[in-house]
């Protein structure tokens, strides 16, 4: 008994039997079909499989050799079994299609997994690294969450680090907070003498009496050395604007201020005023009329010029060393402009003098990224 696609016409399968190049029986399935077979002769007990390509159809023919027996003699017979290609492929690219889909899918899942098993492992790391973000932002001072034990190791040693270094700070603070106030008293007494009358004594008394109110702003800050508050750069422009303008109020300095509310510096507030204090004091001081100040950029940039005479190229190295005053600053103890210098380099910010468009001095402070200690 054959399947049923034997007697199905257009079935795509059919069989044939040949002998000696004759055709002696085919299935109801060829009757249809566009395919003469093969009528050659095979050796006995011996197939053949080939790709055939008959009235541009391609066909798969299975040919095998029997020999019946008819008593006297035998007879042998060759039996062909054909498929159309094209009906083959069909189920090929259907499963081929159904795989690919399967792959598709658990490569889907085991990218999901994957993933998962990535937030998983990191939803610690990343809840630390919020923490230290707030830790530079001055919002905490110390790791508060509870992390995996490999973690909390770090955690400790952090927390153990910045509160140490917190009491050094506090140390530091009062040892030279302790020692200004010391100084302060002989120097009181000096100025009282009668030595004070000499004009080069009084300028040395003049100097220490300037660097010991420095330390002693220093000794008073309340930034710290790891991490910053983030202080608006605006509100203090317009502060010593506001108190600069009263002082040079004779000499009727301008004073433009490029600098919108979203600038932001990274550090101490007393350090960014005594910065800003200082350089905009001296511009005030060697202008003719305008003195221009820009605040912009992430990193903080600071540019602050003047319409004065400038500062001559040869002379701009020696103006950070402590105690020189160049003639165009008639005031002043000497150490402003060292004292800038020594807090953009604790910032490890970068200060250059050039010359400005206006045609005075032009002074940019470029501090990094990070903008701490």
């Amino acid at each position: 008994l054959l399947p049923p696609d034997f007697y199905r016409p257009d079935s795509g399968l059919a069989a044939f039997i040949t002998s000696e190049n004759e055709l002696l029986w085919q299935s109801d399935s060829s009757i249809n079909q566009q395919f003469d077979p093969p009528t050659h002769q095979i050796l006995p007990a011996s197939h053949e499989f080939v790709l055939m390509e008959q009235y541009q159809q391609k066909y798969w023919v299975l040919s095998f050799s029997v020999l019946f027996d008819l008593g006297d003699n035998t007879l042998p017979l060759t039996i062909h079994v054909v498929q159309n290609d094209q009906l083959l492929q069909e189920p090929l690219k259907t499963f081929r299609k159904t795989l690919s889909q399967w792959f598709i899918g658990i490569a889907l899942v085991l990218i999901g997994l994957t993933l998962l098993a990535y937030y998983w492992i990191t939803k610690p790391l990343t809840s630390l690294d919020k923490e230290i973000h707030k830790l530079e932002s001055g919002q905490q001072e110390q790791l508060l969450h509870d992390y995996p034990a490999e973690l909390n190791k770090i955690k400790e040693d952090l927390n153990l680090l910045l509160a140490n270094q917190n009491r050094q700070k506090q140390r530091y603070r009062h040892h030279l907070s302790d020692l200004a106030h010391a100084l302060k008293t002989p120097i009181a007494v000096l100025r009282t003498s009668k030595l004070s009358e000499q004009p080069e004594l009084r300028e040395q008394l003049d100097r220490i009496t300037g660097m010991i109110e420095h330390q002693l702003k220093r000794a008073s800050s309340s930034g710290q050395d790891l991490w910053h508050k983030q202080i608006k750069v605006k509100p203090l422009i317009d502060k010593l604007e506001q108190a600069l303008s009263k002082i040079y109020r004779d000499k009727g300095c301008l004073i433009e201020i490029h600098c919108t509310d979203q600038v932001v510096f990274r550090g101490d507030e007393t350090d960014l005023m005594e910065i800003l204090g200082n350089l905009l004091d001296n511009a005030c001081k060697a202008c003719n009329q305008r003195v221009k100040i820009s605040a912009f950029g992430k990193p903080l940039q600071l540019d602050i010029e003047d319409d004065g005479p400038g500062i001559p190229h040869d002379k701009r190295e020696e103006l950070f060393q402590r105690g020189t005053r160049l003639d165009t600053y008639k005031e002043g103890h000497g150490v402003g402009l060292s004292i800038v210098s020594e807090l953009v380099k604790s910032y490890s910010g970068e200060l250059q003098v050039s010359q400005s468009p206006l045609g005075g001095a032009r002074f940019v402070i470029r501090f990094p990224e990070s903008g701490s200690k």
